[in-house]
This record gives C-alpha cells, sequence and structure tokens, in this order.
C-alpha cells in the first residue's frame, strides 16, 4: 500500500527492492552516477523481489529482465535497473512476474531475483531506480537513506513544479 502524501501534487514512491540505499553518485555506471538517465537512489538489494514503486503502465520490461520502465498517470517515468551490466546474463537470474503493458498498485511483484547467480555474476547489484524526466518536476526530496524494504518504505517523494 502507497504512503499517500496529504499534499496534492505531490508523487511517495515505495522502494521497489529490500536493501541497503546506495547514492545516485556511488552507482559504478558513469551514466546513472551523473544523473544523465535520471535523478534518484540506488539500493544494493538483499531481498529477492522487485516491486512498482508506484501505480502505473509497465511501458517497457527489458528482453533480459534487468530493468523496466513505468509510467504513473501523473506523468511520473521511472526506470528501475537492477544490477550494472546485467543485461550481459541475457536475463539468467531474472524470472518476469509482471507483463509490459499491464497496469501494477505500488507494492505489486513485478520481477523475482536469483542474488546467489546474480550477486557472482553481475558487475554489481547496485541497482539504480531514477526518474527519467526530472526536469517536469520539483527536484526530488525526502530520499531514503539505510534500509528499505521493497513495497513498504518510501524510497523518494516527487513534487509537480
Amino acid at each position: 500500500m502507497a504512503p499517500k502524501s496529504s499534499n496534492p501534487g505531490e508523487i511517495v514512491l515505495l522502494s521497489p527492492l529490500t536493501g541497503e540505499v546506495v547514492a545516485l553518485e556511488n552507482v559504478p555506471d558513469a551514466a546513472f552516477a551523473t544523473k544523465a538517465v535520471g535523478d534518484g537512489v540506488a539500493i544494493l538489494p538483499t531481498g529477492n523481489l522487485v516491486v512498482a514503486p508506484c501505480d502505473g503502465q509497465l511501458v517497457k520490461i527489458f528482453n533480459t529482465n534487468h530493468a523496466f520502465a513505468l509510467i504513473n498517470d501523473a506523468g511520473v517515468e521511472l526506470i528501475v535497473h537492477i544490477g550494472i551490466e546485467t543485461v550481459k546474463l541475457g536475463g539468467q537470474g531474472f524470472t518476469r512476474l509482471a507483463e509490459q503493458g499491464s497496469f501494477v498498485k505500488a507494492g505489486q511483484p513485478v520481477l523475482e531475483l536469483d542474488l546467489e547467480y546474480l550477486g557472482a555474476n553481475a558487475k554489481s547489484m547496485i541497482s539504480p531506480i531514477v526518474l527519467t524526466n526530472a526536469d517536469q518536476f520539483a527536484p526530488l526530496t525526502e530520499l531514503a537513506s539505510g534500509s528499505v524494504i521493497a513495497g513498504q518504505t518510501a524510497l523518494y517523494t516527487i513534487k509537480q513544479k
């Protein structure tokens, strides 16, 4: 259940993963670390479920299941990218639990991870969760830190300009 903001025009994103928050600047991939892809945070996962961070449509789930894009009805465009260079694994270590084009609710499972396999084969398991159209919104606020729980912990707040 998504935490409801008391302020209209605010969208509170839930953490899509259970794990430890990592600053985007510390992601070992320049496109994410420099915020070229978008603004947000990353998570080093300790749990194997990846859930929708908000209600919306899964507009893209990559064939290798390492990332998905979601758009909500307020125009928020998000990418949840599991690990770094995980596309090279050809889908191994990922199980799709939702279909591209479907509408999902905050906290609904989208992917399942084989953390043992991914931890042994990915360059890094640090997983960015970024707002790709951040220029259309006010700067992100209330970024989470420390431990987060998939589908329960507020990750960050997006505000209309």
